[in-house]
């Protein structure tokens, strides 16, 4: 869901990381011919570089060593907007986005980041596989290919005070991230005028006190502690924050077919890999964050429980026309098979 969190936490989380030739056994093949600089926001030694080692490994095998990746991780290349603008002049090839970036080249892909959208992660891979060969042409049309999407997560509230129905958020001091218009939008619908800050303040905004309640998917809050500031998490997810795989369709098409084959089945089967692996860490980390004395709300019911999801309605439809088209949106609910 939202915009810049929906990635630097879930960057954090998503980041997609891989790296030069650990060592000359690996390189022993023809001679480089192609290496994509592709740009990350991921720590080093997390579970989503270690995977994506693996990834480089075996494009370099698969390539005979014709096809690599040099890897600038940890956000060294500048955050997704600057990524974006060095892919646009050819300075970095492929990145890994959240919302922030891809809604800054495909408005309309934000559809997917909505509140409540998704039930279960069933519905949210339904969506992604059935809308992926729509939105990819449209990405292309763009100056980009859409390799493949990246799970970021389900976000969750993270409060002082308990959340159980959509009024217990009155009176809270919220943060949004600066200049997302989902967010915005539906803590708006929600009764609250959410406090704008870059991801960057939050921990201190959380020291001060000038918030009380933030948003994260369970491993974002672990990894940057914004949990040992928070009482309460909700079970309800708020939304789920989609991620992708982009290269610059400029540079994809210097790539002979038989390198381009490689490195688009290989990124989908490593990306597929490395979605149920965080998915399982996302069970632990809920599970340490009960262990750490916070309490998780239960998903609410009944009323309550319509009352968050009529704020979905809201938000949808005062947005179609603004970041989506409806059509798009109907597309989705066909998919879903929502009224």
């Amino acid at each position: 869901m939202f915009r810049r969190k929906s990635i630097i936490v879930f960057s954090c989380l998503l980041g997609i990381c891989l790296s030069w030739c650990p060592g000359k056994t690996d390189c022993v093949f023809a001679k480089q011919q192609y290496m994509i600089k592709f740009a990350t926001v991921a720590p080093e030694g997390s579970t989503w570089i270690k995977q994506l080692r693996k990834l480089d490994k075996d494009i370099r095998k698969k390539s005979g060593g014709r096809l690599g990746l040099r890897v600038y991780a940890g956000g060294i290349a500048g955050d997704e907007l600057d990524v974006l603008k060095k892919i646009r002049i050819g300075q970095i090839h492929c990145a890994a986005f959240s919302g922030v970036g891809f809604g800054q080249i495909l408005p309309m892909v934000r559809v997917l980041d909505l509140p409540f959208l998704f039930r279960n992660y069933e519905e949210t891979d339904l969506v992604h596989r059935e809308m992926r060969p729509f939105f990819a042409e449209a990405f292309r049309k763009r100056g980009f290919e859409l390799i493949s999407w990246a799970e970021v997560g389900n976000a969750h509230l993270f409060s002082k005070k308990p959340i159980r129905k959509v009024k217990d958020l009155s009176g809270l001091k919220v943060w949004a991230w600066t200049g997302d218009p989902i967010a915005k939008e539906t803590f708006s619908a929600m009764g609250v005028n959410p406090i704008p800050l870059a991801i960057t303040d939050v921990t201190t905004a959380l020291n001060t006190g000038m918030i009380d309640t933030v948003y994260a998917p369970p491993l974002g809050a672990l990894a940057l502690q914004w949990h040992t500031s928070m009482n309460y998490m909700t079970a309800l997810p708020l939304a789920h924050s989609t991620g992708a795989i982009l290269i610059s369709s400029k540079y994809f098409k210097k790539l002979p077919n038989d390198l381009a084959d490689i490195l688009i089945t290989s990124f989908r089967a490593a990306v597929k890999e490395l979605t149920i692996i965080l998915r399982k860490q996302t069970k632990e980390s809920v599970r340490l964050i009960r262990e750490s004395d916070l309490t998780i709300t239960p998903v609410p019911t009944g009323a309550d429980l319509a009352e968050f999801y009529s704020v979905h309605e809201h938000v949808a439809r005062n947005l179609t026309g603004k970041i989506y088209p409806k059509e798009i949106l109907d597309r989705v609910y066909v998919i879903l098979k929502r009224p």
